[in-house]
């Protein structure tokens, strides 16, 4: 299982997981960064022992194409491996899901009310 420490080098960007699968990402996901999610998640993804993951982006702040790209790859990964997955968005993530209609494509849940 991955260490639930950063694995991210860019400035203002972080990935973690942890035990649950979850993991969270803060920052800004672009073409810049969305390779080291893209890296984190097939990992997770391909664990034997992963059957359902979490994908946290309460904290993003920014969210692109790459990025979008990203998360309907790891969901049809996810399907093939039978993983469950979830996408937990930020107010950012969704505006791009809701604008692209790619929402029936993806598993999206809302945060839990705080």
């Amino acid at each position: 299982m991955p260490s639930p420490e950063p694995d991210a080098t860019t400035p203002g960007f972080t990935i973690k997981a942890d035990a649950e699968p979850r993991v969270v990402v803060t920052g800004e996901l672009d073409l810049l960064t969305s390779p080291q999610l893209q890296e984190r998640l097939d990992a997770l993804i391909d664990d034997k022992g992963t059957e359902r993951l979490v994908i946290d982006l309460t904290g993003v702040t920014f969210f692109d194409s790459s990025a979008l790209n990203v998360l309907l790859q790891a969901q049809g990964r996810a399907g093939e491996r039978k993983v469950s997955l979830a996408i937990v968005p930020s107010d950012a993530v969704s505006r791009v899901i809701d604008l692209t209609g790619v929402g029936e494509h993806l598993t999206v849940v809302q945060p839990p009310a705080s």
